[in-house]
């Protein structure tokens, strides 16, 4: 996706996480001033919402066990009470 946006894959990244919600600051780890003026070039990055989309299902991480099973439906079923087990996206 960098190389169609025309972009670097850091500047990529750091668009597609000011653009998650929850995140309040994406952490810029540059070790050189090259690296920080490419990292502010994250700025200047428009994701479209199917970019969006895109890079959260290509980045998506299987949780497996035990969140797989105590997010199944037959776990919510069985749950007594008004206990709530959300999922992650």
């Amino acid at each position: 996706m960098a190389t169609e946006l025309g972009h670097t894959p850091a500047q990529v990244a750091l668009a597609w996480t000011l653009n998650a919600p929850g995140v309040a600051a994406p952490i810029i780890g540059a070790r050189t001033i090259a690296q920080l003026e490419d990292n502010l070039g994250a700025l200047q990055v428009d994701l479209t919402p199917s970019q969006l989309a895109r890079l959260d299902e290509v980045s998506a991480i299987d949780l497996g066990n035990p969140h797989g099973l105590l997010a199944s439906d037959h776990i919510r079923t069985v749950t007594p009470g008004d206990m709530k087990i959300e999922t992650r996206r």
